[in-house]
Formats: structure tokens, sequence, C-alpha cells
């Protein structure tokens, strides 16, 4: 009688514990990206208190699957995926705006370009190549959209991509290797070794002191300019002979306020203030020239001696021009472009970086957010 009642009892205790065990492995399970929904937390695939390395490895994921380079023969649609994915990431990824829109929703002022979502494929791109840095991710070996499984690198469940090496892991002895970030790769954040050294090898990135020379920079702030963005540098008093030459940022050291850009074969760090950026720009407040109003261009440089940018046109002029001199308060600049801010009376304000939030066209006024404030700032008193 003992034994068929703690039989029983067993039997009846396995059942509550079971369903216990079910429930929680099917909360743990991650949700189904819903791209066209409205909710952000949804477009990821996300819980609402998911931690920021959950958001981080969900837009990764996407934003591989879905970037129009990717999808050559569904460019269009992957490219609209792409933006809302983007958007998403660019608003939950930053405490300030997640909070906004946990409260407020898609409403909130700054949320992925504007109320409502207005990002356009450029800043898009600008946040993926920031999230990648100066790796291509497109030319690593990647093992299917999903990188989580049980087919991580070394048989690890983490999230990197799994990789090959052509002639050598980074740090060996025999030279070549692809530079790569360990970070997110299976079992291997946090390992407590002094690098994997040996007779062959130098040691891995990242994994002690060794190691290193591969790793991947951490991305700017928000306020300064992408890793890949291209550049002119201008207007050196010392090194004269690189202004002129287009340049790639490849890092930013925050503590100096200085860009490092590659130049061919050279890195030099130089300031803001001697950089300025390919953006894409719309003419205005021309008087003389009422015809340029509302047209297209790329800027190609800056000069602090005569405050003019040069600007090529989308279309050549009826004298066959298509370089036209432009002051800063004659172009606007897209909403996302990063800026330094020049010619206020507060002189502590200028040669300080920010990116553009919202555009009033009627003022001729930027809202630019800095790392300390958001201002409204003159369309002339700022250079990209």
């Amino acid at each position: 009688w003992l034994k068929k009642l703690q039989g029983s009892s067993t039997s009846s205790a396995l059942i509550p514990l079971r369903a216990h065990g079910q429930a929680r492995i099917a909360a743990m399970a991650p949700h189904q990206p819903q791209i066209d929904s409205d909710d952000y937390y949804k477009v990821l695939g996300v819980e609402r208190g998911a931690s920021e390395a959950d958001i981080a490895k969900a837009y990764k994921k996407l934003a591989l699957k879905y970037h129009p380079d990717k999808n050559p023969e569904g460019k269009e649609e992957a490219e609209r995926k792409f933006k809302v994915i983007t958007e998403a990431y660019e608003v939950l990824h930053d405490p300030d705006k997640r909070k906004q829109y946990d409260q407020f929703g898609k409403g909130f002022n700054g949320g992925g370009g504007g109320p409502g979502g207005n990002m356009n494929f450029q800043q898009a791109d600008e946040i993926f190549k920031a999230f990648f840095g100066s790796n291509d991710p497109f030319s690593m070996f990647l093992g299917g959209d999903d990188q989580d499984g049980p087919n991580g690198f070394f048989g690890g469940h983490g999230g990197g991509p799994r990789v090959f090496f052509s002639g050598g892991m980074p740090g060996g002895s025999r030279g070549g290797g692809m530079p790569f970030d360990f970070g997110g790769m299976g079992g291997m954040p946090g390992m407590g070794m002094g690098g994997m050294g040996g007779p062959f090898m130098g040691g891995m990135p990242g994994m002690g002191k060794a190691g290193g020379k591969g790793r991947r920079p951490p991305p700017p702030p928000q306020w300064a300019m992408p890793l890949g963005t291209e550049v002119m540098i201008r207007d050196l008093a010392k090194a004269q002979e690189h202004n002129g030459k287009l340049g790639k940022i490849t890092g930013f050291d925050q503590a100096k306020g200085r860009y490092e850009v590659e130049v061919k074969d050279t890195t030099i760090s130089l300031r803001p203030v001697n950089l300025t950026q390919q953006c894409s720009v719309k003419i205005t407040g021309i008087e003389s020239q009422p015809e340029l109003n509302g047209a297209e261009g790329k800027i190609l440089n800056y000069s602090d001696s005569n405050g003019r940018y040069s600007v090529k046109l989308q279309s050549k002029l009826a004298n066959g021009r298509d370089v036209v001199g432009l002051a800063p308060g004659n172009v606007i600049l897209g909403q996302g472009t990063r800026v330094v801010l020049n010619g206020l009376n507060k002189q502590e304000f200028n040669g300080m970086m920010g990116y553009i939030v919202e555009i009033d066209t009627t003022a001729m006024r930027y809202n630019v957010r800095t790392a300390n404030k958001e201002m409204k700032i003159k369309f002339e008193n700022v250079l990209c």
C-alpha cells in the first residue's frame, strides 16, 4: 500500500514539474521577427525586457540576412526590410531613445530619423558599417543565416560567424591571416587565458598579451562619423601634402577627439575640423541664381579660407559647369549627417561634434544632438 501511494505521489508530482519545464523552455525560445510590425521589439523578434546583447545579436542576424548587397535579385524589398530592421535597432540599442520609445511609442522625437520613422538607406548603411566596424561582414565565411546553432566556432553556441584562415591566424609566425573579432563566438569570450600561444602561433587577438593586432576597433559614438566614412582632408598647416587627399575613417580616439584616417597605405590622426564628408545636399537660398535652388549635389570639399563648399551638381548648368562654390548656409544636409559646429558666438561650442536629428527648412535651422545636449543651429553654423 505504501509503495503504491509513493508511486502515485511521485507520478503526480512529476506532471506539474514537467509542465513547468516545458513552459520555461517556451518562454526562453526566441520570437520570430515581424518586420512589418509597428512594434520595434517585434521587428527584431526580442522581448521588451531584452538586454543590449540580445538586441545587438538579433540586429546582426537580420541585417546580414536582408542587406541589399546580399539580395541582388530582390534588392528593393530587401532594402525596405533592412531600413526597418536598422531603424528598430537604432532606437532600442540607445538607452535614452529606448526609454522614450517605451513611454511614448514611435511618435517620440528622434526615433528612426523622425516621428514615425523615415530612415533612408544611407543612414541605415552607416549604422550597419558602424556596427561591424572596419571588417567587411560579407568577406567572412558565414555558416548560413542562423549562426547561433551548435556548429559555432570551436563547437560552441556563440553568435559570431565561423571563419577560415588563409595564411595563418593573426599573430601567427607564418604571417597573413584574416583580421577578425572573437567576440560572441562560442565558448571564447571571458576565457582566462593569456593567448593561445605555441611554437607556431603568437597568440590569438583579444585573448591575452600576445594577440590584439587583428582586433576590430570599437565603433565611434553616435555623434561621430562611422567607420568606413569617406572624407576629404583639408586645411592642414603642417602636413600639407595630405590636403586634397581622399581617406577613410578607420577609428576614433574619443579622449583626444581625433579620427584615425587611412590614406592609401598610411594612417594619420586628424581633428574633425580638418575633414569634410562627401555629403549629399540640396541647394537653397541662392538669390543671384534662383534656378539653382532645389538642385541636388554632392559635397567634394570645403575651404576654410573662403568659407565655401565645392559642390558637384547632379545636372550640369546651362554654361556646362557642374561644380559650384556654396556657403554652408546655402546647402541643406540630410538627417543623420555628422557635423561640426562652426562660427558660433559662444566659442565653447565651436568644434563640437554632433549629428542632425531634425531639419527646419523654414527657419533654416537644424536640431543637432551632441554628446551632452540637443541644440537648434543655423544652417550656416555647421560643417559636414
